[in-house]
């Protein structure tokens, strides 16, 4: 049988097709919003109370040191003011000034730092948590794919999906939480 070239045509077309529709028939893509699930997690809202701790004592430190700065910069002016510096002592006065200020905005970035990195180690767990029951319900449903539908920034990435594909409620189940998708 010879094959003309609109013959191979058809038969390409018709084997691609065939392979397009196999490879969607193997594609099962779910969504949940991870957001939604982590606010129910009871483990978050513990999460929140450490940090508002830490957050609240890592102020005061800080406080203690605004109020000395505070203080040694009113008697500094004071002392200016009524004429009782002289010259080699103002330099000095600022000095220590200009050191006090530089160590409080130092403790800031500081204080800062340490809360990202606590957030950031507290996060892990809850992470891998919620990690574990998305293999589980992938694997369960026979999904390939299970997608995030929110992020920090509140624009979803995904803008449209099929409700029956949201995989939030069996995530949370997973976890043994209920969550309200608002459905």
């Amino acid at each position: 049988m010879k094959r003309t070239p609109m013959k191979l045509k058809l038969l390409f077309a018709v084997l691609l097709t065939a392979m397009c529709l196999s490879a969607s028939a193997q594609t099962k893509v779910g969504w949940t919003n991870i957001e939604l699930v982590m606010t129910y997690m009871p483990e978050t809202k513990l999460l929140e109370k450490e940090l508002e701790a830490m957050e609240a004592k890592l102020g005061e430190q800080l406080q203690i040191k605004q109020k000395y700065y505070q203080q040694k910069l009113l008697e500094y002016m004071e002392a200016k003011e009524a004429g009782k510096i002289t010259p080699e002592i103002d330099e000095i006065a600022v000095k220590e000034l200009t050191r006090l200020q530089e160590e409080i905005q130092g403790g800031l970035k500081s204080a800062e730092d340490k809360l990202i990195m606590r957030r950031i180690t507290l996060l892990k767990p809850l992470q891998d948590k919620i990690q574990a029951a998305i293999d589980a319900v992938a694997k369960e449903g026979g999904y390939t794919y299970i997608l995030n539908n929110s992020v920090g920034s509140g624009v979803p990435s995904i803008l449209y999906g099929a409700e029956g594909q949201d995989v939030t409620v069996a995530i949370a189940k997973k976890l043994g939480i209920t969550v309200n998708t608002g459905q």
